[in-house]
């Protein structure tokens, strides 16, 4: 089965997302800053879609259930919400740098997401068709 490795940007700066310093599964995580009642830190996320590791900063303890807000760790501005999630979370959304949205949850242990395409060219693009 192939696997997809996603290479994201925030929608706001549109600065790059996956990190070359953090590793997951042999690519570069998704760096994004996350906060917990208040406190912030660094929060990376597999790039291969439809694997949930994770390096989470230890000082938040963030624990199933908890729902945590996401930021873009370049810009600092909040990530978008896209909808609701069937968990009662919210749907966070970034860009794929090749057109289109990642959708994931933003509570713990939920892996519920999608990937989102309006424009069908994203797709191919995606799928390394064109």
């Amino acid at each position: 089965m192939r696997k997809y490795v996603i290479e994201a940007r925030c929608p706001h700066c549109h600065k790059i997302l996956n990190d070359p310093d953090t590793l997951i599964k042999n690519n570069p995580a998704l760096k994004l800053l996350v906060e917990k009642n208040g406190k912030r830190g660094y929060l990376w996320l597999s790039a291969v879609y439809g694997d949930h590791e994770t390096i989470e900063p230890e000082e938040l303890n963030i624990l199933p259930g908890d729902v945590i807000k996401f930021y873009c760790p370049h810009c600092e501005k909040p990530l978008p919400i896209a909808d609701k999630c069937y968990c009662k979370g919210d749907q966070v959304r970034i860009e794929l740098k090749t057109g289109g949205d990642l959708l994931f949850c933003n509570r713990k242990g939920c892996y519920y997401g999608s990937i989102r395409f309006v424009n069908p060219d994203d797709l191919d693009n995606f799928l390394g068709i064109v």
